[in-house]
């Protein structure tokens, strides 16, 4: 199988976020304006040409004064497409393109139901549960070496 990654192509990532954020699991906020920030790092993964998945990176907005600190989120594969390890894969890449624009922490906000997955990735949780919409989360982080 080929796999590719690319970066920047946001028309590719909202239909993969609409079909797994939105129709499947009935989010409606899924789009922000960080989307829009030239600093966010859009990936998306291609299988034999195949759009398979996305995910985002970018600097911590609430922490201008630490331009290391990056936070990873929005990682959706397509439901044809799971349990082939590409969400680990754009795990593995966002965090390669974060530590090249000087990252060395990734923080993200997971639903509790994935949670191992991040933990088998080396993320660690921390503060309360919260909702997000209608989905317990809680935020997990990671140095980067």
């Amino acid at each position: 199988m080929d796999l590719t990654f690319e970066q920047g192509n946001f028309d590719d990532a909202r239909l993969v976020r609409t079909r797994v954020f939105m129709e499947e699991q009935g989010f409606q906020d899924e789009f922000d304006d960080i989307d829009k920030n030239p600093s966010t790092i859009h990936v998306t993964l291609y299988a034999d040409g195949q759009l398979a998945g996305c995910a985002r990176t970018f600097p911590d907005p609430d922490r201008p004064g630490e331009p290391t600190r990056w936070v990873f989120g929005r990682l959706a594969v397509l439901p044809a497409m799971r349990k082939s390890g590409f969400g680990g894969l754009l795990l593995a890449e966002s965090e390669r393109l974060a530590r090249a624009a000087g990252a060395t922490e990734m923080h993200l906000h997971a639903q509790c139901s994935v949670m191992p997955f991040y933990e088998r990735a080396g993320y660690v949780s921390y503060g309360a549960v919260e909702l997000d919409e209608h989905v317990e989360h809680i935020w997990m982080h990671k140095a980067l070496h």
